[in-house]
């Protein structure tokens, strides 16, 4: 008996040894907050520039990094192609901060005349209109045609009228045909070019507007819910831009993405799942627990004699807006060797 409890206390000593051994290592490394998907609100026309994810619609969207700072050649929006040659701003009633919901007006804007006039034509049945007058007017001839063709072709059985006759007319019939067939093609992408005019139209005037009294005035809408992230300080009434910038920023806050890089090293001992501690810069005394969300496949570029890096990303719930974008934080994780 007295054996057995040496050796059931050296095993003790043991185990208490090894596990000594088997300690935890806290790595620290640098991170950034970042919105999960953030719109740039830039000029509501289409212009001949480099063609981008914004073109046409006034909206970047999933911009993560804030613009870097270059010298970039400011050019007029008539030089840029631009189908208005200014913006005057007639209303901008959001500051930094407030929320918004979807296709919330941002900005309102002075339509120039020479706009309003060319949506009104694009929302005009007139081309329309007389597409279908005038298949109804081959139709109708078509119909005639064919009847007279089988009255021909029973006289031609009589021999009461020569063959020659009854050709001529079914070659009518093929020509009248081929007529019918192009006006229902033309007619058929002129309702969609006007189906098209009045969904674009609902989407920049409002979805209860009459598309037949379209107001002098253009609307930016909030493509997403969100908040007012930054504001262009000449964003005011009676402010007429005439190159190109950008309006405003509109972002999701919550939750909100921690993304930080790390070395090709220590991305080997990281993986989805591992818990981690967050302590932003900006708010000292807090700590928040989250999990690592994303670990990158693929390192950012660098070049051949310098190690790699790789981002990782981490989602944090912000229901207060404590959480601004761009905040530092110091984020934690405990390696278990």
């Amino acid at each position: 008996m007295t054996r057995m409890k040496s050796l059931c206390g050296l095993l003790a000593v043991l185990v208490v040894g090894l596990a000594a051994t088997v300690h935890a290592e806290t790595v620290t490394f640098l991170g950034k907050s970042y919105c999960p998907i953030k719109y740039d609100i830039t000029w509501p026309f289409v212009t001949k520039a480099d063609k981008g994810r914004m073109q046409g619609s006034g909206v970047t969207a999933n911009v993560y990094e804030l613009p870097k700072e270059q010298a970039v050649e400011q050019k007029s929006a008539i030089e840029l192609g631009s189908d208005m040659s200014r913006l005057l701003i007639l209303s901008a009633p959001l500051k930094v901060g407030d929320p918004v919901s979807e296709d919330q007006i941002l900005v309102a804007y002075e339509l120039p005349l020479e706009n309003l006039m060319a949506e009104k034509q694009a929302l005009s049945r007139s081309e329309l209109n007389s597409l279908e007058h005038g298949l109804s007017i081959v139709e109708n001839q078509l119909a005639q045609v064919r009847q007279h063709q089988a009255d021909l072709e029973n006289m031609a059985a009589d021999k009461a009228v020569a063959p020659n006759d009854v050709r001529y007319n079914a070659q009518e019939i093929e020509a009248l045909m081929l007529q019918r067939d192009y006006l229902m093609e033309e007619r058929e992408l002129a309702k969609q070019r006007h189906d098209n005019a009045v969904i674009i139209a609902k989407s920049k005037y409002g979805k209860d507007q009459d598309i037949h009294k379209l107001p002098r005035v253009g609307y930016i809408r909030a493509p997403s819910a969100g908040y007012v992230l930054w504001t262009n300080s000449s964003l005011v009434p009676g402010m007429a831009f005439t190159k190109q910038a950008s309006l405003m920023s509109i972002g999701r806050m919550d939750p909100m993405l921690v993304r930080a890089s790390i070395h090709e090293i220590l991305a080997q001992k990281l993986k989805v799942g591992d818990p981690v501690t967050i302590a932003f810069h900006a708010l000292p005394g807090k700590t928040f627990k989250t999990t690592i969300s994303k670990v990158d496949f693929v390192a950012q570029p660098a070049m051949l004699q310098q190690p790699s890096f790789y981002e990782i990303e981490m989602s944090l719930p912000n229901p207060n807006q404590g959480i601004k974008e761009g905040m530092r934080c110091d984020v934690s994780v405990e390696l278990a060797n």
